[in-house]
């Protein structure tokens, strides 16, 4: 419910958000990739124009 600024940020999304994918390989001798770098996002429209699917390409260093 992010309404913006008051001025050049009406109705502007603004919030930051974090996220961070990890994927794990399981056994003893597994490993984890951590993808922290967010680079492009999908939104998929949906009956419930409120709730759109999120799709993210997530990349690490």
């Amino acid at each position: 419910n992010d309404m913006g600024g008051q001025r050049s940020l009406i109705n502007k999304w603004t919030t930051f958000l974090k996220a961070r994918l990890v994927c794990s390989i399981p056994g003893p001798e597994g490993t984890d990739t951590h993808f922290d770098e967010l680079q492009d996002i999908f939104l998929l429209s949906t009956r419930d124009e409120r709730n759109p699917l999120v799709y993210g390409v997530f990349t690490t260093t």
